[in-house]
């Protein structure tokens, strides 16, 4: 699929697909919590003319909300699509516009460390790697972005929703075994796109296919392409219970995700 990449997919990927790991972060990462211990706040994103999300901070807690309430804490505004992909990707000159909230430095400069250290995870830096707590923390956030980032492909990518359209209705959801609250699923609607709807944790219904890693390892090396995921499945390490096309046309899919997060 050598499609160029759409810019407004790529903003919906970072602002409906990454952002919310902030949450899983936090209530993970014994880092994250000392970092965000004592913070009550609103940090809103919202690019101009177009969508917008938010992080609510308070009790060692992050939630994500779509959307910026004006009464943010702090009220990040972006120019473009191409402002806040460029922020989002660690471009040092790409900073918003502060347009509500810049006397709250202290804020800004401990969210600024946060998100560097998400950004760290979620690219597998060597130093996350090299510890059982890192890989653990890349795998749960990896899984995330992968069945968040369906919807909005499913939405403004043009391979993933061509891809989509021959792939059966229904929901699919992905669990990583052992693991608490560790299940992400996506509703494919081929026929009707922008009903398209993903989550992280209970699904809506009984999925149409599931797909389960039997454990934490199985799934980072899934994640990470370091085993066969066919002598996988075969030895029941990952287990496909449903409408097997599905899960097999999502994989594809993922891998347009790949194109777009990858650094």
């Amino acid at each position: 699929m050598s499609h160029p990449l759409n810019p407004q997919a790529l903003c919906r990927l970072y602002l409906d697909a990454v952002l919310p790991c902030f949450a899983d972060l936090a209530a993970q990462d014994k880092e994250a919590q000392q970092a965000i211990a004592g913070w009550d706040c609103v940090i809103g994103f919202r690019v101009l003319g177009g969508p917008a999300a938010s992080l609510e901070i308070t009790g060692g807690r992050i939630l994500y909300r779509k959307g910026c309430p004006k009464a943010a804490t702090v009220s990040l505004v972006f120019l473009g699509d191409g402002h806040l992909n460029a922020f989002f990707s660690g471009k040092k000159w790409a900073l918003p516009v502060v347009a509500w909230g810049l006397w709250h430095i202290g804020i800004l400069i401990g969210f600024s460390a946060l998100a560097e250290r998400l950004q760290h995870i979620l690219e597998g830096a060597p130093e996350i790697l090299a510890s059982d707590e890192g890989r653990r923390l890349f795998t749960r956030l990896t899984l995330i972005t992968a069945g968040l980032g369906l919807k909005p492909l499913a939405e403004y990518d043009a391979p993933a929703r061509e891809l989509l359209a021959h792939l059966p209705p229904g929901l699919a959801s992905f669990t990583i075994e052992g693991e608490p609250e560790a299940t992400v699923w996506f509703d494919n609607r081929p026929a009707l796109p922008n009903k398209t709807d993903a989550g992280w944790g209970v699904p809506p219904r009984r999925p149409d296919v599931a797909i389960r890693f039997a454990d934490r390892e199985i799934a980072y090396g899934a994640l990470r392409d370091e085993i066969d995921t066919m002598a996988a499945v075969g030895l029941r390490q990952i287990v496909v219970d449903g409408l097997v096309p599905l899960a097999d046309g999502l994989n594809l899919v993922m891998e347009r995700l790949r194109a777009y997060l990858e650094p």
